[in-house]
């Protein structure tokens, strides 16, 4: 499994367009093979970061994910909202374990 996760830093008058967006782009992700779960969350120590959480099968899923155009539109349609450049890595997970 390949986990993405990372912050975006949002300039406060662009807050509610860049959830928006997440919600817009959440939809067409859901639906590709290889995609597990996707979540966004503002923290609440930082008002307008954002936490994002993506889990994926593989890296093929992930590598197909950011050749769709609602991926690239997402990153052209961010780029003006950003504050500061976003933080992203992509984990590898050998094994899953719950609690």
């Amino acid at each position: 499994m390949k986990v993405i996760a990372g912050h975006w830093y949002i300039k406060s008058e662009f807050r509610k367009d860049f959830i928006d967006l997440c919600l817009w782009i959440a939809p067409h992700s859901q639906k590709e093979t290889g995609y597990i779960s996707y979540t966004f969350n503002e923290s609440h120590m930082e008002p307008n970061r954002f936490l994002f959480f993506e889990e994926w099968t593989d890296q093929a899923a992930i590598d197909f994910h950011v050749s769709q155009w609602y991926f690239n539109e997402f990153m052209e349609k961010v780029k003006p909202m950003l504050s500061a450049q976003a933080k992203i890595k992509i984990y590898t997970i050998e094994n899953v374990t719950e609690l």
